[in-house]
């Protein structure tokens, strides 16, 4: 056994530096999605994914358990740009994806978001970010606002 949780240990050590460099400007962050107006939830929560590479600029995980069955929610990205506190009431609309729940009212989406989706006139900046998600124009859950800052 001490053997398994010395070459465990010493893998480990060889993967951290690599995956580390992966992800130097912003890292990855889970953010927790809240009810807004008393909407169904039991958890739910945005993952937000910067690999900086040249294929994917970001990959984000969506995720609801216990909300609504059978329905099919929209997950906005909004940016507030240069206003890292989401102080201005006008974010950007940086599109959405369809998440769709199950019977139990659990459902998961994810969304790649290619390096020619994102301005040159937005980047190397810190911006505020936030999620929401609707079902029609109505927002059901939430993110808080967190800092971005782009490469």
């Amino acid at each position: 056994m001490t053997r398994v949780c010395a070459f465990v240990a010493a893998v480990g050590a060889l993967v951290l530096p690599a995956s580390a460099v992966a992800d130097q400007v912003y890292h990855s962050e889970h953010l927790p999605l809240v009810s807004v107006g008393g909407a169904p939830l039991h958890h739910g929560f945005v993952e937000n994914i910067h690999p900086s590479g040249p294929q994917v600029y970001a990959h984000e995980i969506y995720s609801l358990k216990g909300a609504l069955p059978r329905t099919t929610y929209r997950v906005f990205l909004l940016v507030h740009v240069g206003d890292p506190d989401c102080d201005d009431v006008t974010a950007s609309g940086f599109g959405f994806t369809d998440l769709t729940t199950n019977a139990a009212g659990n459902g998961t989406a994810d969304r790649f978001i290619p390096p020619s989706d994102i301005s040159p006139g937005i980047r190397n900046q810190t911006h505020g970010v936030r999620w929401e998600v609707r079902t029609g124009t109505t927002v059901v859950y939430e993110t808080g606002c967190t800092n971005v800052t782009l490469d």
